[in-house]
């Protein structure tokens, strides 16, 4: 419950900032990233239902894990903090996990190989209300990382509970043990 709490407080935060500045990030899209990778968000006040067949599941999570790595991307340029870079490569490798789920399901990849960029505008909302929430200071930067890794935990968790797919449940799984520990880095940076 007090995680809960403290998300929608951050998720709140985010968005006032959000409606106050236009939800504009101000610098330009970035091409670093790895092609076909992806990140997990904060649900956006207008977004906050997810996909509920397994296909669009699939598609939402991998582009989910492609935000949280663009988001940390940004965040160690800007920041120079080692937690978003290490983590940043985690999410790389989250969505490398996701890719032989949807290949051998025959499901289309929709991610994008720019920075910033996303086929779901609700995880382009997201993005752009924590890179605005991100950019105010380190300890914003910090809070965005802690809303994203506990969106992954809760959108994670929904997945398995509704999958009967062995081998997805298994990526969900590390996923899901990775995010935790995602989460436990951030939160330590804001003791």
């Amino acid at each position: 419950m007090k995680t809960t709490a403290r998300t929608l407080a951050i998720l709140l935060g985010a968005l006032a900032l959000a409606a106050s500045t236009g939800c504009s990030t101000g610098s330009p899209a970035s091409t670093d990233s790895p092609p076909r990778t992806t990140a997990s968000p904060v649900p956006s006040a207008t977004s906050n239902a997810a996909p509920s067949d397994a296909a669009a599941r699939l598609q939402y999570l991998i582009e989910e894990e492609k935000l949280a790595h663009d988001v940390y991307q940004r965040f160690a340029e800007l920041w120079g903090a080692q937690v978003f870079g290490n983590i940043r490569e985690s999410e790389v490798m989250h969505q490398q996990l996701l890719v032989p789920l949807l290949d051998a399901k025959g499901i289309p990849d929709p991610r994008t190989g720019t920075v910033g960029t996303f086929a779901d505008p609700g995880i382009q909302r997201l993005y752009d209300q924590l890179i605005q929430q991100g950019t105010a200071s380190i300890t914003e930067a910090y809070k965005a990382g802690v809303a994203i890794e506990e969106k992954d935990i809760a959108d994670l968790s929904a997945d398995l509970d509704a999958t009967t797919d062995p081998a997805t449940a298994a990526v969900l799984q590390r996923l899901l043990a990775g995010s935790r520990a995602h989460l436990q880095a951030f939160e330590s940076h804001l003791g």
